[in-house]
């Protein structure tokens, strides 16, 4: 099948690339004819069509000014023999509101932010990626302060739930791939500052 192209020109340019592209260039393609009048018709009016589905969602074509990151502290993933493996700035988002956006909207983070939920209650929780362009490795912390679970690579703009394996107290949520390239796993514990 050949591939679908939104062609820019005049129509002779145009009757070229179609012929070359979709007939062959041995199909002498006039536009004086009335029935390759007809085929360009439906040529151009296919084009037009095509172009126009393309438009249907315009919200996902439009560039989102990025939200920059705001530092509220640091945080470091410490090993069991106290080897600090990263570190990070973080947004800490502690209350309700900020906790149910959390980084939807953001289409930028890197290796060296993340954002540190805090919650009041310790209890299992649920996160899903609702309106969050970027995938992420999301990190589930208990109480003591250690990895309970990690959600990795997480699917951006779904409603994919991602649970915690038990009650935490703390959830990060970093770049995708961050887990695996600090080698972040199940007893990697955290140690976090305000700035």
């Amino acid at each position: 099948m050949k591939p679908f192209i939104c062609f820019i020109g005049g129509a002779n340019s145009t009757i070229a690339q179609f012929r070359e592209i979709y007939l062959g260039s041995e199909m002498n393609i006039t536009p004086n004819s009335a029935s390759n009048r007809k085929v360009l018709a439906f040529f151009v009016l296919g084009t037009v069509l095509l172009c126009a589905c393309g438009l249907r969602h315009p919200e996902l074509y439009t560039v989102q000014e990025d939200i920059p990151m705001r530092v509220d502290g640091r945080l470091d993933f410490v090993r069991m023999d106290d080897a600090v493996v990263a570190s990070i700035n973080i947004e800490i988002a502690d209350t309700p509101e900020t906790q149910i956006k959390g980084l939807m909207g953001r289409t930028v983070l890197d290796y060296t932010e993340g954002m540190l939920f805090v919650f009041e209650r310790v209890r299992p929780q649920n996160f899903l990626m609702k309106n969050t362009p970027i995938s992420l490795d999301i990190i589930f912390i208990g109480q003591d302060g250690c990895v309970v679970n990690i959600a990795e690579s997480t699917t951006p703009m779904s409603d994919t739930l991602y649970r915690s394996k038990g009650p935490i107290k703390y959830v990060v949520e970093v770049k995708a791939g961050f887990a695996k390239y600090f080698e972040i796993e199940k007893g990697t514990c955290i140690n976090w500052r305000l700035l």
